[in-house]
């Protein structure tokens, strides 16, 4: 998945306004971490290529987003 790629997939599930916060709560990452996923500095890892896609294939069936993810015991 290209930047690009990740960037629209999180529009669309998300929305134009609040994506990035949304998809590093939804990853558990620091918005940081995403800003380096778009921007090139890191590549899209293998895990977040297949979340983002599984997310994206569910929100096209049936308009489900995925939700922020906690601290482990919250």
């Amino acid at each position: 998945m290209t930047a690009d790629g990740l960037r629209a997939a999180a529009i669309e599930i998300w929305g134009e306004r609040g994506w990035t916060s949304s998809l590093s709560a939804a990853l558990g990452v620091e918005r940081t971490q995403v800003w380096r996923y778009l921007n090139g500095r890191t590549p899209v890892p293998g895990p977040v290529r297949a979340a983002v896609t599984c997310w994206l294939a569910c929100y096209r069936r049936d308009g489900t987003r995925p939700p922020p993810q906690t601290e482990e015991g919250d």
